[in-house]
């Protein structure tokens, strides 16, 4: 830099003798893909780069040797720009990703980020400036754009929390009463129910429970994505044997055991961890074949990298492979309602914490054959957790 003239030269397509010296800064800043100026001390155009001119849509000849608030009758004088070079760059030498945003005739608005130097020719010279100029305005429309969807989503899953504490309360209020005067119904006029009259109470009392568990499930379906903490280190193990714990009538009344391998400790929301447990171990012990016990395997295989496979494996009824990703969906269901009961949404709650946790969730089968149920999940998450 201790070569470069304070006479204007041209680069960028200029002619002329420019010495080998300036001619090799010439090179360097034809190579840099952003915009870049160097500009004396009285803010005249020493040199600027061919991206400057592509970006600004200018020519050298108008350019080299014009002061840069006069460029293109004024369209640079931008007081932001003015306010920097002037008053904060003779106070601090540097000045570091500053954005200016300004509309220029011809090209419409830019939003510019700049990065400005003050660098010494030698003790007795004035400075010169060398000014960066990124253009960064589609990044910064994307960045408004996205934080537009960002509180668009945040209404969308307010609206959810809302739904949720009606759903908890206010469509669980009417069922509890149906309940509640179905059973002292049944209790107090019992021996005078018979026949029609005491099946249509039953079924009554039935349809009333079904729709509590539906209600509790589409609850906690909503909640994966609304209500949630920020993910934590995770001992599976430790979560697999209190789910067992839990299941420790289901599993005495069906004569059957779950065998736990080792399981790893991961980034992960533990509730959400138990939550997706608790399904895949209840479904294997549920969907049994009959007079057999159920055996259900659960392990893990961790080959060293970002991620780890768990495995639910059982010797229960299975179901044909087609089916394998309908089984997912919400309030699918492969068998009746009299032969298995459940709302059909606990696989579907069980992807979306999946998915949540930035994993994949998939099942194999063969009917008559037992299924397996294969969670792939990182070991180490990149984020908090909170879908946005």
């Amino acid at each position: 830099m201790t070569d470069i003239n304070t006479e204007p030269t041209l680069t960028g397509g200029g002619t002329g003798h420019v010495p080998a010296a300036q001619q090799l800064l010439v090179d360097i800043l034809d190579t840099v893909r952003e915009p870049l100026l160097v500009l004396d001390h009285e803010f005249r155009v020493m040199q600027a780069n061919r991206a400057f001119f592509r970006t600004f849509r200018v020519e050298p000849r108008d350019t080299i040797g014009t002061v840069l608030f006069d460029l293109g009758d004024g369209q640079w004088d931008i007081a932001r720009l003015r306010e920097l070079l002037r008053d904060k760059l003779p106070v601090e030498a540097q000045l570091d990703d500053f954005d200016v945003d300004h509309i220029f005739p011809g090209i419409g608005r830019k939003i510019m980020m700049l990065n400005a130097r003050l660098v010494s020719k030698g003790p007795n010279e004035p400075r010169i400036i060398l000014l960066a100029i990124e253009d960064i305005t589609e990044r910064r429309f994307t960045e408004w754009h996205l934080a537009d969807q960002h509180r668009e989503l945040e209404r969308s899953n307010d609206a959810l929390d809302e739904f949720a504490a009606v759903a908890s309360h206010d469509l669980q209020e009417p069922l509890r009463k149906i309940l509640s005067f179905g059973e002292q119904l049944v209790a107090t006029a019992g021996p005078a129910l018979e026949g029609d009259a005491r099946r249509h109470v039953e079924r009554m009392l039935g349809a009333a429970d079904r729709m509590r568990t539906l209600i509790s499930d589409l609850l906690t379906y909503s909640q994966v994505a609304t209500r949630v903490v920020p993910f934590a280190a995770t001992d599976l193990a430790g979560v697999a044997r209190e789910v067992v714990a839990d299941l420790e009538a289901t599993i005495a009344d069906a004569g059957g055991r779950i065998e736990i391998g080792e399981l790893p400790v991961i980034d992960a929301d533990t509730a959400q961890m138990r939550q997706l447990l608790q399904n895949l171990l209840g479904n294997a012990l549920k969907y049994r074949r009959k007079d057999v016990p159920p055996v259900v395997r659960l392990s893990s295989a961790c080959s060293g990298g970002r991620n780890c496979t768990i495995t639910v494996a059982d010797n229960g009824i299975g179901f044909n492979d087609r089916y394998a990703e309908k089984i997912f969906k919400m309030f699918e269901r492969l068998h009746a309602r009299t032969q298995y009961a459940g709302s059909g949404i606990g696989l579907a709650i069980c992807r979306k914490i999946v998915e949540r946790h930035s994993g994949t969730i998939a099942a194999t089968s063969t009917a008559g054959q037992g299924a397996t149920f294969t969670v792939t999940l990182p070991i180490t998450q990149v984020n908090s957790g909170r879908i946005p």
